[in-house]
């Protein structure tokens, strides 16, 4: 299949022009790479729309976590099955509690306990109480549960005394008021959280069909690259650590798929072909470096010879990009290539922004993309050109809700800045600075600190 390529146009360099096969590596001329360099919002649209989620697979409650629902989830039963009590303390009728205070306790007779998974066919009569646990079904004729606190706790003869009437029609929880028989509770596509185990089990499943998750095979390149038992190199000024791949790697595990490292790869052709074959087992193949146009950067050439169907190379923003998208047809499978910049912070945003959505769609997953959120600047921050920037920040409370802050320095090359960082503000093209006080979007990491959910919804 020949690599697919789209009319595109850009104002800035008023660009109105097909991709034409030249005779470089990718098959075109360095002057029609710029008709290749994609806005973010189409890069990410083209690699969702490639994204044919994987094959199901039925597990236990206990490996579902982190999987996304293969089928949509229906309640089997009602729950819960009948009226029941939301407290420890009587059942009565408000009717006969009626004034009941510290100075003027109403006494009633108690006879009996209703405790949780007890009998549900008690009637309470009139002028009389029963003792009641959380979650027991409330005997017919009860309107409201007394708590204990508000009782001597049965104390004289059989009787119990009320000393409050403020439970008078509380304390009772409806029958189906979780859920009903037939129900939705999760459609498919649905992400499996702790809570989604919980609704699960109590809906009497312990299995449930998922989609299978991906293997992601990555190959960081580069003769400079040094692992951490050849650390002495990097102290002589001999070589450049290689921390993408284990920080990958650990991306990758984070959206519950499967890493397969192969290892550095050398700039020599033979021995990237050897590493690429070795991963073409893989539902993905992300490269790391060799993503530009220097002479050693031979990664796109070997995939070139391997019937690498390229899709686009080279995104409109800032770090990262240098980052492409296409896919090997082998004979089992069609792999996705993902080839990302070799610096760290351009890795790192390249993977948030385009792989991990892939790999989540790719996983059956609905919801891919990770939450923005509203902030304002705590202080000044620039870009230098229209592209869209991906900043690192840090999210504070601030008076007026979450505050952001530049981790610091924002050179691609830097990797300290990235465990600083509580999400990327990112700032469109054309807009030159947010000054303090103003408005950013900021694309959260994570769900941020538990104590600023509130000024985040």
């Amino acid at each position: 299949m020949a690599p697919r390529f789209n009319f595109q146009y850009d104002t800035s360099l008023a660009l109105v022009k097909p991709v034409v096969v030249m005779s470089d590596s990718w098959g075109f001329s360095h002057d029609e790479r710029e008709a290749d360099w994609l806005p973010v919002d189409d890069a990410q649209r083209r690699i969702l729309s490639s994204a044919v989620p994987l094959s199901s697979e039925r597990v236990d409650l206990n490996n579902a976590i982190g999987k996304a629902l293969a089928t949509r989830v229906e309640a089997t039963a009602t729950l819960p099955p009948w009226d029941n009590s939301a407290m420890d303390g009587y059942a009565v009728r408000a009717k006969d509690i009626a004034g009941a205070s510290l100075e003027n306790p109403v006494k009633l007779p108690a006879a009996g306990v209703v405790r949780a998974g007890g009998d549900a066919g008690r009637i309470l009569k009139p002028g009389t109480a029963i003792r009641i646990m959380t979650g027991a079904p409330v005997p017919e004729g009860t309107d409201s549960v007394v708590r204990v606190e508000h009782t001597d706790r049965e104390a004289e003869n059989g009787h119990v005394q009320i000393f409050s009437d403020a439970d008078a029609g509380r304390h009772i929880r409806s029958a189906g008021q979780d859920m009903t028989r037939g129900t939705i509770l999760f459609e498919r596509g649905d992400s499996i959280t702790t809570g989604t185990i919980g609704v699960l089990a109590a809906a009497g499943l312990n299995r449930v069909d998922v989609y299978k998750t991906p293997t992601v095979a990555i190959m960081p390149t580069g003769d400079e690259l040094r692992r951490a038992d050849q650390y002495q190199d990097v102290v002589r000024g001999l070589g450049v650590p290689e921390s993408n791949g284990a920080m990958l790697s650990a991306m990758v595990r984070e959206v519950k798929a499967e890493p397969k490292d192969l290892g550095i790869a050398l700039d020599d052709s033979e021995d990237l072909a050897r590493r690429i074959s070795q991963g073409s087992g893989a539902d993905v193949l992300v490269t790391i470096g060799g993503a530009s146009m220097g002479d050693a950067d031979l990664v796109k050439r070997v995939l070139h010879k391997t019937g690498f169907n390229l899709d686009f190379w080279r995104v409109r923003m800032r770090p990262g990009s240098p980052v492409s998208f296409g896919w090997i047809e082998h004979e089992d499978n069609r792999q996705a290539v993902f080839g990302l910049p070799g610096n760290p912070s351009s890795a790192f945003v390249t993977f948030e922004v385009f792989v991990r959505p892939y790999l989540l769609r790719l996983a059956g997953h609905r919801r891919v993309h990770r939450r923005v959120i509203e902030c304002t600047a705590a202080e000044r921050i620039t870009t230098p050109s229209d592209l869209t920037y991906f900043q690192r920040v840090s999210v504070t409370r601030g008076e007026r809700g979450p505050e952001v802050r530049l981790t610091g320095p924002q050179l691609s090359g830097l990797v300290r800045g990235l465990s600083l960082a509580d999400g990327f503000a990112i700032i469109p093209p054309k807009r030159s600075s947010i000054e303090v006080g103003q408005n950013v979007s900021v694309m959260l990491l994570d769900t941020g600190p538990a104590e600023m959910e509130a000024d985040w919804k």
